[in-house]
């Protein structure tokens, strides 16, 4: 079963630290904030191509949070 955008966002949101997590809600909150800027119907097909690219529901848990922990020490050093 394919993940939807939400539950691709509490994947990533899930394997971060605290501090990253509150740092995503914020954005988030940011944007809920934000005055909607008309897309015109181009840009919208263009991102619709761009994200029919993307692994959603590709990968299991296992794999983002290997991912994720290769970023961590990755950063760590």
């Amino acid at each position: 079963m394919a993940m939807n955008i939400a539950q691709t966002i509490y994947q990533h949101v899930k394997a971060m630290p605290m501090e990253k997590a509150v740092e995503v809600l914020h954005f988030i909150e940011f944007l809920e904030t934000k005055q909607d800027v008309a897309i015109n119907e181009a840009e919208t097909n263009d991102v619709l191509e761009f994200m029919q690219t993307l692994p959603f529901g590709q990968r299991t848990d296992a794999d983002i949070n290997t991912q994720f922990q290769a970023l961590r020490d990755e950063w760590g050093r």
